[in-house]
């Protein structure tokens, strides 16, 4: 989080514009790129240093996303919306900024740079980071950089190495380590990758960085462009335009001492498909040690269920996926007796009325175990949510999903009645 004398910095500035009440305008271009691509850019107010902003893997909210650019160009900006998806023709989706080429990106940037002494900054969420990051590396190494690009700000950035595998360490792409920018992370606390803020941080500055972050309370990510945004998220949305415009402050007072780092700019990139089915887990290895209390005061200690077979699913109100199993899990405990298959679930980073209020509308029919301090996360390395861990009645972890399953489908209910049969024990 930002410390209190960059706090007070910030608050500092002022800004001529109060109001966000009426409406920017706004028009469509395309840049025209060497290789014989066209993107299609909107662009909304004409004042101010320019914001590219590249939206997330999963494209464009137009209702969202254009009345909070519209705000952001109030304050005064001028931002440029990079309609990348519509642009090349792809479905959006988790793995879609892979098929986009970098070095288009690079030159998207070079072409978005102001001709007067306006600095240009780039905005970007989740994958779109990758992808950014990627591109600037491409556009310093070919360009030698502009003291007109004055740094990137990232919405809850995606920048892990292909899709989670249950169980592994957080591994970052390497451009992480060869980023050399301005930077400034957004990051809403409702999140897995709230749980490794500091570890990025610490890689990009020791990368050569300098890096600024701030928190967001009571939001997950997306929030700011969701459909599904609850109230809170909403009001959360309205401030984030003056959040963005104190931090172009911040970021355009930053130097960053560029030093090339050879061979980072052509690395490959991929997204995988998730896994169809539970995963084997590698190694043999002993489950962590587990000691938790429930929702109802009741203390769980894993390795007092040894003789049984453990589904420990870790999760949070806030994630979609985790919410649409609780009833497919409910229904595998009901299919297996509890003297042979129990499941349990943690929630992660969440106080017990928080939890409380959301059981009264889903019921879990299974104990929910409270770690509001997210210790298990870095303990058994959950690096997103829902991550489920099936341990054997030796306290092995032999299955493993990141993810969210229909728990009673017959390929699932087939691999754990596998792990009950005397024969495969």
């Amino acid at each position: 989080m930002l410390n209190n004398a960059i706090l007070a910095l910030l608050f500092s500035i002022s800004f001529i514009q109060t109001s966000l009440a009426d409406n920017i305008e706004s028009d469509t271009f395309e840049l025209s790129l060497s290789d014989g691509a066209a993107i299609s850019v909107t662009r909304f107010g004409t004042d101010g240093n320019r914001v590219l902003w590249i939206p997330s893997e999963h494209g464009i909210n137009v209702e969202r996303h254009y009345e909070l650019l519209n705000n952001v160009a109030k304050l005064p900006h001028e931002v440029w919306l990079a309609e990348l998806h519509d642009s090349y023709f792809i479905t959006s989706g988790r793995s879609s900024y892979t098929r986009i080429p970098v070095d288009d990106i690079s030159e998207l940037i070079q072409k978005s740079l102001p001709e007067d002494d306006r600095k240009l900054f780039i905005v970007t969420t989740s994958r779109g980071a990758a992808l950014s990051l990627l591109a600037l590396k491409h556009w310093q190494d070919k360009t030698g950089g502009s003291e007109k690009f004055g740094g990137i700000i990232l919405l809850h950035p995606n920048l892990q190495a292909n899709t989670p595998t249950p169980g592994t360490a957080m591994k970052y792409l390497p451009i992480v380590d060869s980023t050399q920018l301005p930077v400034f992370i957004i990051q809403p606390k409702k999140s897995n990758k709230y749980w490794y803020l500091q570890d990025l941080i610490t890689r990009l500055t020791d990368a050569g960085s300098q890096v600024y972050s701030q928190t967001i309370d009571q939001a997950s990510d997306g929030y700011h462009v969701r459909p599904d945004a609850n109230d809170i998220e909403k009001q959360k949305t309205k401030e984030l335009p003056r959040q963005l415009s104190r931090a172009f402050h911040l970021l355009a007072l930053t130097k960053v001492n560029v030093q090339a780092k050879p061979g980072i700019s052509d690395e490959p990139w991929a997204v995988a498909p998730l896994s169809a089915s539970l995963q084997t887990y590698p190694g043999n290895k002993t489950a962590p040690i587990l000691e938790l209390h429930d929702t109802k005061g009741k203390r769980h200690k894993l390795e007092d269920y040894r003789g049984k077979v453990v589904v420990l699913n870790f999760w949070a109100t806030w994630c979609p996926p985790c919410v649409k199993e609780i009833p497919s899990l409910g229904r595998l405990q009901k299919a297996f007796s509890k003297e042979e298959l129990l499941v349990l679930s943690v929630d992660v980073g969440e106080n017990k009325n928080e939890i409380e209020t959301f059981l009264k509308k889903i019921a879990a029919d299974f104990p929910v175990l409270l770690n509001p301090d997210g210790s298990t996360v870095k303990q058994w390395k959950i690096i997103a949510f829902p991550t489920t861990f099936v341990i054997d009645q030796q306290g092995k972890i032999k299955l493993a999903y990141y993810g969210g399953l229909e728990w009673d489908s017959p390929g699932v209910l087939a691999q754990l009645q596998g792990l009950l049969d005397p024969l495969d024990n």
